[in-house]
């Protein structure tokens, strides 16, 4: 830290004891920006909403609005535009960008709110592999724009409540190639938002469709969007079946590392999603029962528990760790 002269106060690395906190106030610098080490860990005791139920609420209108539109999309994209440019703003200068589902819920149509909430996973995601502002803007904005190709889909399938046929099932598989041609046509898109609509079913082992690619040769915004997909659709209610838990939605994505998904998005996924909520009541795999009071931000799945025997840090005992959640 340097005064107006040019002086050095304090040196960096060094840590601010009080008699610096003296020598700042005679000099009249009244706060300071300290920069901390990202491998450091923080206990988290509050969570935060990722986007407010203003700016959730606007981006699913917003969604409908586009996907409803007998103009086309093109005319919408300065809005969704805007809400995506929002959002990477926000979530880029968070001190702790985490996916926490006791964020806002409300009711919607599926499609409509899905597309919204893939579209911030997505960017929170990217956040955590280390994306630029650029990068986080295109692939929230494809991530929006990821199920378009469905609009074509009739609406009795998509809502059905039982098993779909395997013409049915077929006919929605179609949607990939659908939205990236409507797309392709409609807008000047940045070609890796199409490769988002056309890709984001493929799998990392090729056993995806449309196309069946695999590996690398799916673009990276499509590896994200695909593990974002499937974590909204799994904690999300649907005419077919309720939601299931948030440990067990990140178990079973987890278990898709590899194959059905990129690994490394994966990693960064695990790092930006909260399994156990604070309040949440578990047990441990040597019986005891706690409950969640603060989160670890170097591993949320290992959090600050209070037990019958007192607070216990999972992150400090590796012996330790949650065999279900109550």
């Amino acid at each position: 830290m340097i005064d107006e002269y040019g002086r050095v106060l304090i040196s960096a690395g060094v840590l601010l004891r009080e008699e610096f906190i003296v020598l700042l106030a005679k000099h009249e610098i009244t706060s300071v920006w300290i920069k901390v080490d990202s491998s450091y860990n923080h206990e988290i005791s509050v969570m935060q909403n990722l986007v407010s139920a203003s700016t959730r609420l606007k981006m699913t209108y917003s969604m409908q609005n586009a996907f409803h539109s007998q103009d086309g999309i093109a005319s919408h994209l300065p809005q969704l535009s805007e809400h995506v440019h929002q959002v990477v703003e926000d979530l880029m200068h968070r001190e702790h960008v985490l996916i926490y589902l006791n964020d806002v819920r409300f009711k919607s149509d599926y499609l409509f709110m899905h597309s919204a909430n893939v579209g911030i996973f997505a960017i929170v995601i990217g956040i955590k592999l280390g994306l630029e502002a650029e990068d986080l803007f295109c692939l929230g904005m494809g991530a929006l724009l990821h199920d378009y190709g469905k609009t074509r889909i009739n609406k009795a399938i998509l809502d059905k409540q039982g098993a779909l046929t395997w013409e049915e099932f077929n006919k929605v598989k179609e949607h990939s190639l659908t939205g990236y041609t409507i797309l392709k046509t409609e807008t000047k898109f940045d070609h890796r938002m199409m490769l988002i609509a056309l890709q984001h079913h493929e799998r990392h082992d090729g056993r995806g469709y449309p196309w069946g690619t695999s590996g690398e040769d799916i673009h990276l915004f499509s590896r994200i969007v695909a593990v974002a997909d499937v974590y909204d659709a799994l904690t999300t209610d649907r005419v077919y079946r309720p939601r299931i838990p948030t440990h067990e939605a990140v178990r079973m994505i987890c278990q898709g590392s590899g194959t059905q998904f990129d690994s490394a998005v994966v990693q960064a996924f695990c790092k930006a999603t909260v399994p156990y909520e604070i309040g949440t009541g578990v047990k441990l795999n040597n019986g005891l029962y706690g409950t969640v009071l603060r989160l670890n931000s170097m591993d949320t799945a290992r959090p600050i528990l209070w037990t019958a025997q007192g607070t216990v840090n999972l992150l400090n005992t590796p012996e330790l760790h949650v065999v279900a959640s109550l």
